[in-house]
Order: C-alpha cells, then sequence, then structure tokens
C-alpha cells in the first residue's frame, strides 16, 4: 500500500484517514457498506429478494460480528456458516458473489480508515469470503482458510522478542 492510499480524496489539504477505532467506527462502516450493497447489480438481489433480510436486524448483527473480528472478541455468537448454506441452498452463491462483496468490503474500509485494524478488517473478510465460498459452493477454487470455516476473532497477541544469545 502507497502513502497515498492512506488518505482521503479531497479538494483541499488531505487528511489521514483514521483507523477503526470503536464500534461507533463499526457500525459506520457495516452502514455505509450495506447501502451500497443492498444496490449493487450482481449481489443485491441475494440481500433484499432471496434472503429478504430486515436491516435492522441484520446491521446490528453484522457489527457484532466485526466488531468480534477486529476489536472485541466474543461479541459476536452466531453462526455464519449455516445462514450462507441457507442461501446457498435458495439461489447458488458464486465465486463472483463473494469476490464481488469483498471488493465492495474493501472499497468501504480503505474510503473511511487506515491503519492495522482497517488492514485487517480487509484480510480478515479475505479469510471469510474464501472459507464461505469453500464451504457453500466449493467449486473448486482454493479455500483461503483450509477446512471448515474457521475465522479467528481473536486480535493478534504481541510475542516478546526473544532473549538475547549468550
Amino acid at each position: 500500500m502507497t502513502h497515498d492510499d492512506r488518505r482521503r480524496p479531497a479538494d483541499g489539504p488531505q487528511e489521514r484517514l483514521p483507523d477503526i477505532a470503536g464500534r461507533e467506527d463499526v457500525e459506520r462502516l457495516v452502514r455505509a457498506f450495506y447501502d451500497v450493497v443492498l444496490d449493487d447489480p450482481l449481489i443485491g438481489r441475494l440481500f433484499t429478494e432471496v434472503a429478504r433480510i430486515d436491516m435492522a436486524t441484520h446491521l446490528p448483527v453484522m457489527a457484532d460480528f466485526w466488531e468480534s473480528a477486529l476489536l472485541t472478541p466474543g461479541v459476536y455468537r452466531r453462526n455464519a456458516l449455516r445462514a450462507h448454506r441457507d442461501l446457498h441452498a435458495k439461489s447458488p452463491l458464486r465465486a463472483e458473489h463473494f469476490d464481488r462483496w469483498l471488493d465492495l468490503w474493501t472499497v468501504a474500509v480503505r474510503g473511511r480508515h487506515a491503519g492495522p485494524v482497517a488492514d485487517r478488517a480487509v484480510t480478515k473478510a479475505r479469510a471469510v469470503a474464501g472459507a464461505l465460498l469453500h464451504n457453500t459452493a466449493g467449486d473448486g477454487r482454493p479455500p483461503a482458510v483450509p477446512g471448515p470455516v474457521v475465522v479467528d476473532l481473536e486480535p493478534p497477541t504481541r510475542r516478546p522478542p526473544p532473549a538475547p544469545r549468550s
């Protein structure tokens, strides 16, 4: 990523984008993302016509998921794979659906945030999309995460540097 990728496009002086810092940031990001997703010609109908998602219910659940993934482990306690398998049974999910979802998520994150948590939001989304694709459509593409859907929602831990050898 170049230095310019972390700046807000503007006519005047550019400011550094903030990182994702709390639940409010997650909620705003999720809302902005779904505003675009629902109008998307490829995947919007999966939410509006096939799953018939009630956004008033869905948005807080997705905010819980991303808050767990990025900031506070344990907030999300649902089975994302089951919901996507149910959706796949109604209307087969394909690689291009997950690719579009990931593209739209990445644009939403990068347009609003920059920093380690924002980077993790994109990385985790890539892993989630790959795992869900593999475990629903199973179209032969190698999974981003091998085996069943396992998404590590714990924030990364930092190990202390090794002790100097004498």
